[in-house]
């Protein structure tokens, strides 16, 4: 990890003249070690100092106390050297402190300002002069080791200075895109760390996971003002985090200080400000963006307070963060127009109480409700806004508690805990309870009728967490051990909107035959009932021990292991997933080859383990009834498209089949495989990392991963017909889909009764038999680094990664389709949907060079860049899986069924049937991003005024985020042609937007 934080000067105070042994003496008070310093492990809430203390003659000196004094909090901490010369300093909170290093008899080293950030080992090696006739030496500040030789763990950490000069938007995203190894996904708003999915990263505040309860991908919306330092860790983690793959996002909040302060933020994005982008038109001339009319404003506020509650023991900081946003928008139809306004009043709160000089209790707490609006109207593009036709209300966010001690009970002892609770609520209100209905025959998929919601959702995630750590200094080893503990409690319910037998989601289109429901091929109108509800949890365990042990003065060995328990129950409170005994070994190597710290050669090895999401449980474990109804056209519309009745559902004609997906009936032995494992994934890198003079670092980083294990949802409905065929065994619970959570590429195994008899049968599947592919993802990188100040005015962050991405599944969520759905993807339903699926995956970015900085015009204007260009994600071609060919032939198991044909266009296929595999049909475009910031910093009436003006998106570049992917349309007659539309943009690139920020603060 790397942290930048340097100062222009370096002068000396003092009141006597200094003779030549007296500079002597600064110049070596101020030279980083030729020795070694202590390793110890790091801290996800705070930073350290360590070091070496010797006298001008080289002797390691013991017994020399050194003191911190936090400038802005007052506190003080004091420990002695040891033997060796050695000292650590832990749990430091982030901030700047003042440093002393003193002996009897010996004239004491000063050092006036040193920044500790978070995570972070700030190495200072003071040299006390042999003779005690020499006053105090005082330096005002000193460039600090920029190399860690005690640490190899990848990432970058600001501080939210740095980030106020630069042209980031808020939240922990854009911070993380500043980082090498991170890409912006296509889809999900939140990132990809080394070739992961964006469903499998962790955040963390003040020790507390905050990740998106449900799913995980991104975090809890947080008011941004409260963060005070960010963490971004890419690899090379320790054991003290788990419950990930991709990377780790941590963070600590401001806190009060001995100083009362006070102040305010306005910030504008106004709508004069918006740079509309063209709509973009499918070859027929119909929509595919329709950006006509379409318009944005956002409005900020944040007002806080902080200070002291008692003079160097307890202080306060409190935060008031108003946000507004309003947009609107035409559907692709143009038929419908949306007015959307979100409305939130966020706040936060952290009091620190320094109960004495070694224990400490932090107490945190946020809210993040908001209040979220959808004003329909009928619309086209000749007349604009129509008739009004409905309003949807909805209710967001939650809230966080947290309270935090940290006690050292030695100098070689301290003990930290944590405990606390996220919350989480949605809910969706409708004014008008018509149901949705879609026409994928005459309209491409797109809505008609005056409905405004089709879905109603109530939810509420509640996560308790608790852990506690314990860390021991030895001579030459640092012993870190903790347990920690989590329960994720959801209470879930999602119904259709509509009326008695109007309810439900209504689809008319073209389906192949499906000879298991009596239905032949045809253009049918759907009623799909889908019904989910129940109370579940998702329960986490884990101990880990972690040494840091300094081998030789020039090397390193942090190693590590972590032990952890995922538990996942049904509605009914038993437990349909029990991932026990799960060892995840890290190790790093970190070798000085100078021996002063420089440079650094490193090694890592890790695995990593990801839990079933919380969003598995509403899926497979609440009791989902799931119908589907087949129904016969009935009046249709001049456009073809089903006339609808004055309940908001489609005229239909006869009833023709019946499909029960799900019975709403939970048996936990059925929803998961009683032999699944984890999913995991193991991580090697190999670095080098050198100073390039004293405030610019350099470094080199080969990164490989590979996903070992995953869990998907599979329906071993074809391949249970068949087993039951063969052990003479009646199917009478009028189901045919059986969705298990499984280990692709290994035996399957569950119980459930068929027959009805009271007993339940055991079903045994081989992966011979299911012939499931193994779920391949694999990742190889080089990063290439370029850090620091390469002059006194300017401060950057570059890179360049070369990485490829490829197997055969993207991880929990599927960006190629949308699938926001964390383990409930369409990945691995069926065989033949896997066949030709290896190759390219949707986070691959072969190329991605990024540069950011700030450059100091003068003293009060600060220019800040954002820039990042990024190679084109891969594309496919996703046809209706072909008859008689691969998966869908015989002897497969799957091929009476070829049940992928139900999803239509989702196979790896030509439209004219030949084999498309994955990420074969080219790349997007490069993707440039552009921002840029002008910061001015002045005093007015005693008080400091900042006002800041941001370009997001300069060029207003429109390049594609997203395309259409499917390479086949079906002709009325059943035949299939090339779809015209492929590759035409469905997601562009944000437009241009201007934000302007006024700061005041006392």
């Amino acid at each position: 990890m790397y942290y930048i934080q340097y100062n222009k000067e370096c002068r000396v105070k003092h009141s006597h003249q200094i003779n030549s042994l007296r500079l002597s003496l600064l110049a070596t008070a101020l030279t980083v070690a030729l020795h070694s310093a202590p390793v110890l492990a790091q801290d996800n809430t705070s930073g350290l100092l360590r070091g070496v203390v010797s006298s001008t003659s080289g002797q390691q000196l013991s017994n020399v106390t050194i003191t911190v004094k936090h400038l802005e909090q007052g506190f003080s901490r004091s420990v002695q050297t040891n033997s060796k010369g050695e000292y650590v300093l832990r749990g430091l909170p982030v901030g700047r402190y003042q440093v002393l290093a003193s002996r009897n008899g010996q004239a004491p080293v000063e050092l006036q300002q040193l920044q500790i950030s978070l995570g972070q080992s700030q190495v200072f090696t003071p040299v006390l002069p042999d003779s005690g006739d020499i006053e105090r030496i005082g330096v005002t500040a000193a460039a600090m080791r920029q190399i860690d030789t005690g640490d190899s763990t990848a990432g970058l950490t600001f501080d939210a200075d740095t980030l106020d000069l630069m042209p980031v938007n808020t939240g922990f995203e854009n911070v993380a895109l500043l980082t090498p190894g991170v890409a912006r996904s296509a889809q999900f708003d939140a990132s990809s760390f080394g070739g992961a999915s964006a469903a499998e990263n962790g955040y963390f505040l003040n020790g507390m996971n905050i990740s998106a309860l449900r799913t995980g991908i991104g975090s809890i919306n947080l008011p941004w003002e409260a963060i005070a330092q960010t963490q971004v860790k890419t690899g090379g983690i320790s054991a003290e985090y788990d419950r990930f793959i991709g990377g780790v996002v941590n963070a600590v909040s401001q806190s009060g200080t001995n100083e009362f302060r006070y102040g305010g933020e306005v910030r504008l994005d106004p709508s004069a400000f918006y740079s509309s982008q063209n709509s973009v038109y499918n070859p027929n001339g119909s929509l595919s963006i329709n950006n006509q009319d379409a318009d944005e404003n956002f409005r900020e506020a944040n007002v806080w307070l902080s200070g002291p509650i008692l003079e160097d023991k307890a202080f306060f900081y409190a935060l008031l963060n108003p946000r507004r946003y309003n947009s609107e928008y035409a559907n692709s139809a143009a038929t419908a127009f949306t007015e959307y306004e979100k409305k939130e009043d966020r706040w936060f709160v952290n009091l620190d109480w320094y109960i004495t000089e070694d224990h400490t209790l932090t107490v945190t707490a946020l809210d993040n409700s908001a209040e979220e609006s959808w004003q329909s109207y009928k619309w086209n593009s000749e007349k604009g806004t129509g008739d009004h036709t409905g309003t949807t209300l909805g209710t967001a966010g939650g809230n966080m508690y947290s309270a935090r001690y940290q006690g050292f009970l030695t100098d070689d002892l301290s003990v930290s805990a944590t405990i606390g609770r996220v919350e989480d609520q949605r809910d969706t209100v409708p004014t008008n309870a018509l149901p949705g209905v879609w026409d994928h025959v005459n309209l491409n998929g797109q809505r008609i009728g005056d409905w405004t919601t089709s879905n109603l959702i109530s939810e509420t995630y509640q996560r308790d967490q608790a852990r506690v750590d314990l860390t021991w200094q030895l001579d030459s080893h640092t012993l870190q051990f903790g347990v920690d503990s989590e329960k994720l409690s959801v209470d879930y319910l999602e119904y259709q909107n509509g009326v008695d037998s109007a309810r439900g989601w209504w689809e008319y289109r073209t389906y192949t035959a499906i000879p298991r429901i009596n239905l032949p091929g045809g253009t049918y109108i759907r009623q799909r009932q889908r019904d989910t509800g129940g109370e579940t949890e998702v329960n986490s365990e884990a101990v880990y021990l972690q040494d840091s042990w300094q081998m030789t003065d020039s090397l390193v060995l942090n190693a590590g292991i972590r032990y952890s328990n995922f538990e996942n129950t049904a509605t009914t409170g038993e437990t349909y997933a029990e991932l026990k005994s799960q060892l995840a070994p890290r190790l790093q190597l970190i070798w000085d080859p100078t021996g002063n710290g420089d440079k650094k050669v490193f090694a890592t090895v890790g695995r990593y383990f990801q839990p079933i999401a919380a969003n598995m449980n509403i899926k497979q474990a609440s009791g989902q009834k799931d119908l589907h109804f087949y129904y016969k056209p009935g009046q249709l519309a001049a456009n073809g498209s089903p006339v609808l009745k004055p309940d908001g559902s489609p005229d239909i004609g006869a009833l023709v089949a019946t499909n029960t997906v799900q019975s709403g009936a939970v048996d936990v032995e059925r929803i998961a495989s009683d032999n699944l494992g984890p999913m995991y994934s193991d991580e090697w890198t190999l670095g080098y990392e050198q100073e390039l003079g004293d405030q610019l670092k350099g470094g080199v980083r080969f990164v490989y991963r590979d996903l070992k294990q995953s869990i998907e949802d599979s329906d071993l409905g074809p391949v249970v017909a068949q087993w039951l065929a063969t052990n003479k065994v009646q199917n009478k619970v009028n189901e045919s889909y059986f969705y298990t959570l499984i280990n692709p590429g290994k035996d399957v195994n569950f119980f459930y009764d068929f027959d009805l008899d009271g007993k339940k049968e055991h079903v045994q599947l081989s992966a011979a038999d299911l012939a499931l592919p193994d779920p391949k993802r694999r990742y190889l990188a080089w990063e290439f680094t370029l850090e620091g100040r390469p002059t006194e005015d300017l401060q950057i962050f570059g890179s360049y990664v070369w990485s490829h991405s490829w197997g055969m599944t993207e991880g929990l969520v599927r960006t190629d389709n949308g699938q926001a759905d964390p383990g409930w993807t369409t990945s691995y339903d069926y065989a033949d949907l896997m066949d030709h699926g290896a190759g390219n995956l949707p986070n691959d970015r072969r190329h991605v060079l990024k540069l950011s900085g700030i450059y100091d015009l003068n003293d009060d204007w600060k220019l800040g860049l954002v820039t990042r260009a990024t190679s084109g994600q891969p594309l496919n071609r996703f046809s209706i899986h072909p008859t008689g060919v691969d998966t869908c032939k015989a002897p497969s198991l799957w091929a009476d069924w070829c049940a992928s044909q139900w999803y239509d266009q989702a196979s790896f296929y030509d439209w004219d049937g030949k084999p498309a595999p994955r990420g074969s049909a080219g790349n997007l475009d490069w993707l440039y991003e552009v921002d840029l910031s002008l910061t001015y910093l002045t005093s007015v009436a005693g008080g400091d005024l900042t006002v800041k003006g941001t370009i997001y998106n300069l060029f207003n570049f429109d390049t594609p985020l997203r395309v259409n992917e499917i390479a086949q349309i079906t002709n009325t007659n059943g035949s299939f042609a090339a779809n015209p539309d492929w590759g035409v943009a469905s997601r562009l690139q944000k437009n241009r937007t201007m934000s302007l920020v006024v700061r005041y603060q006392f």
